[in-house]
């Protein structure tokens, strides 16, 4: 690794942490007075932009120990772009649009199951949109939209 590359990760991993911060004690509910106290008490600086890393891990645990929950999101099992997260996003338009009840994927993957049994050799089908063969994935995202232009329709 480079110099420059090694410092440029500290930097974002620096940058990360003073965010992570600065979001906890928002939600938490701190005020400004409070903040800077428990920057204090905890990192012996009156700015977390003066914290070392052993002060930013310091602050943020004790952060999770007043009670913030780290909650990064996960990232989504559809690749963006595949037409298995096209199937995962008309899924979703139509449980907005109350033509579906349940926006889960144990509901999405039967109905994938459904609609590619047919196409399946042995007739049991896919029940998971990322394996499906890309022209059973074609004929499902097909369906899908004429559920979702029927759907419009019917509010019309």
């Amino acid at each position: 690794m480079t110099a420059a590359r090694a410092t440029a990760n500290r930097a974002a991993g620096r940058n990360r942490d003073l965010a992570m911060i600065h979001i906890a004690a928002q939600q938490l509910g701190m005020s400004d007075e409070t903040y800077r106290d428990m920057l204090w008490s905890v990192g012996r600086v009156r700015s977390a932009k003066d914290l070392d890393l052993p002060g930013r891990d310091a602050v943020l645990a004790h952060l999770r120990a007043c009670g913030w929950k780290d909650a990064r999101r996960r990232p989504s099992p559809y690749k963006k772009g595949s037409q298995a997260a096209l199937i995962r996003h008309l899924w979703t338009e139509l449980a907005r649009a109350g033509a579906v009840q349940d926006v889960s994927d144990r509901a999405l993957r039967a109905f994938v199951k459904a609609q590619s049994a047919p196409h399946d050799p042995n007739g049991q089908g896919w029940d998971d949109p990322r394996l499906l063969p890309r022209p059973v994935a074609s004929a499902v995202i097909e369906h899908l939209k004429k559920w979702c232009d029927r759907t419009e329709g019917a509010k019309s």
